[in-house]
């Protein structure tokens, strides 16, 4: 595994994933992992203040619109002391079934939104396959609980 532990934010990725800095100095920068299949994990940050339910609307709107069909459960959770609000939703692309999620979450006078989506696709970890899902939850999960 990686570590991105920069600009006061960490997480953990796959070593042969590919990482992207984004403007992150600007208003709304972000970062990004990508792996050789396609999946993609990518966080923004925006100015504080801007609404969490905003963002996740906007983007469960757009996925909405470019796949039809979309499917999608709305949560709202605390999660490490952060109030988390977002979307899980499935939808089918090229004949295979996607998952994606978005969520926000305030943190240090700054806001930010994750986005990641992936097929059902698999990685061998361990000699084991593992569905890419469970690797996206496991990176959104360091990046809110912060360095082990």
């Amino acid at each position: 595994m990686r570590e991105y532990n920069q600009h006061g934010i960490y997480f953990a990725y796959p070593e042969n994933w590919i990482l992207e800095e984004n403007d992150w100095e600007s208003a709304e920068g972000s970062v990004s992992l990508a792996n050789e299949q396609g999946a993609f994990w990518t966080l923004k940050k925006y100015p504080f203040g801007t609404d969490p339910d905003e963002i996740v609307r906007e983007v469960r709107e757009t996925v909405q619109s470019e796949y039809a069909n979309t499917e999608w459960d709305r949560f709202e959770k605390i999660v490490n002391d952060k109030w988390v609000v977002g979307f899980e939703m499935t939808f089918f692309y090229l004949d295979l079934m996607n998952l994606a999620m978005v969520l926000c979450f305030e943190q240090d006078d700054q806001t930010y939104a994750v986005y990641w989506q992936t097929g059902n696709q698999l990685i061998i970890h361990d000699g084991k396959a593992v569905p890419v899902e469970k690797v996206m939850e496991a990176i959104t999960h360091s990046l809110l609980f912060g360095k082990p």
